[in-house]
């Protein structure tokens, strides 16, 4: 008896304890689903995330950089602000027009993988690659048990994303929307809320996915974004075609050159010198390995340094987004890149004939550059590691073609992602490439 009764003031004081938790979950207004985050010294989000009613939280992902600070989510009328530390998620509610109630979370919490093993130290998993002609990383992996997926590992993108075949692959469950912002207009994309993604042996739970109709203008059914593993050090060694997950930074990193990287909102980035043949120039440069090209400068960068007209004409280039409209990117052969303490000669580049600024910033390396070194980036202590490699000696070939797609991720707020598409035109010819350590 005595056990029943203690049993009995045990339930009473945890639905006690339940019921005081909820009255202390913080509720603010809303007239429209449409709500924007201000993350830190981060201007406020100029593009919109959506409530959803029916999923119960909707879990908005915030940047998982190791920083305390302070996090505001603002609706059409009302806010509602945290003081936010790494790895943990803030619960509230909406009260949308009055009646409906939205649950909702700010989380800054990784989605960090697992194994299917028993009592198993996660030290460091390998996950084989082939390197496409499109100079994309390529990792097959399934969504929710399904078939084979061709995923591409893009550092730019900030979320995982399924195209039109993709999303035909796993048949996920749409359930939300987030608009994006390209460089050539604004979209709307629908996500959906909870997935299990698995890559090799590695799994991760409750992934939030973002799908965009590429219209078949990409060879692949995703991308993989570098959220995934934000707790880690990741290597990527083109000679085996081997993406390395570490839990710490690697003790055997002889012959690598070493450099602070800026990890935000926007991305990962780091710094490169151009040289005109005249001057320097030194800016951040959006690392992506899912862009195709070699550099594309921005243009207001491009303006405000006067490169225009400096460097030997290859040609034209058109660039279009996830979006409506174009514009026309000037290909030049750049006489010096400076990259890690490394000089590369004879480096074809784009530079954007518009005003157009990419995340205001000198503009994006892709993959037929950063192909040529093996990477280990930290992302925890925000740093990264460059050796050259075999590939180096490779030409960069600057021949007529169709065309050549190039994806270009950003990383988000929630589950924002802004992909970019650009098709360019190469002239024939080609020049070999030789590199010298400052």
């Amino acid at each position: 008896m005595k056990s029943s009764i203690k049993i009995i003031i045990a339930l009473f004081l945890c639905s006690i304890n339940s019921c005081f938790a909820q009255q202390n979950i913080k509720i603010v207004q809303a007239k429209t689903q449409r709500v924007s985050i201000k993350d830190g010294d981060n201007p406020i989000t100029k593009w919109w995330e959506y409530l959803q009613k029916d999923v119960k939280p909707v879990v908005y992902h915030i940047a998982k950089i190791n920083q305390n600070r302070k996090v505001i989510f603002y609706t059409d009328i009302d806010s509602i602000s945290f003081n936010v530390k790494p790895n943990n998620k803030y619960d509230f509610k909406v009260l949308l027009n009055a009646k409906d109630t939205c649950y909702a979370q700010i989380s800054t919490v990784i989605p960090s993988y697992y194994k299917d093993c028993k009592n198993c130290k996660i030290t460091s998993d390998t996950i084989p690659f082939t390197l496409g002609n499109d100079h994309y990383i390529h990792i097959k992996g399934k969504v929710n048990n399904s078939e084979i997926i061709d995923f591409i590992f893009d550092t730019g993108a900030g979320t995982c994303v399924l195209n039109e075949r993709g999303q035909k692959i796993a048949k996920i469950k749409l359930d939300g929307q987030t608009d994006g912002e390209g460089t050539s207009g604004f979209t709307v994309d629908q996500t959906s809320s909870s997935n299990l993604l698995q890559l090799s042996a590695l799994k991760w739970k409750n992934l939030s996915l973002t799908y965009i109709d590429y219209k078949g203008a990409i060879n692949t059914d995703g991308v993989l974004g570098y959220n995934i593993f934000e707790d880690k050090v990741v290597e990527i060694d083109y000679e085996k075609k081997l993406l390395i997950i570490h839990s710490e930074m690697p003790t055997t990193i002889a012959g690598y050159s070493k450099q602070q990287i800026r990890h935000d909102l926007n991305g990962t980035f780091i710094q490169a010198t151009l040289n005109n043949g005249v001057k320097d120039f030194t800016g951040w440069y959006l690392f992506d390995t899912g862009g195709s090209l070699t550099v594309q400068v921005s243009g207001d960068y491009a303006k405000n340094n006067e490169l225009y007209s400096t460097m030997k004409n290859l040609g034209k280039s058109s660039a279009t987004g996830n979006g409506k409209g174009f514009y026309q990117n000037e290909i030049v052969e750049l006489p010096l890149l400076k990259l890690f303490g490394y000089s590369i000669p004879q480096v074809p580049i784009h530079i954007s004939s518009s005003d157009k600024s990419f995340y205001g910033e000198a503009g994006i390396i892709g993959n037929n550059l950063l192909k040529r070194f093996n990477v280990i980036i930290d992302y925890p202590k925000a740093t990264m590691y460059l050796k050259p490699n075999s590939l180096m000696a490779l030409s960069f070939k600057k021949k007529d073609s169709k065309s050549l797609d190039l994806v270009v991720g950003l990383s988000l707020v929630a589950t924002l992602l802004i992909i970019l598409i650009f098709m360019y035109k190469r002239r024939k010819n080609s020049s070999t490439i030789l590199f010298s350590k400052n």
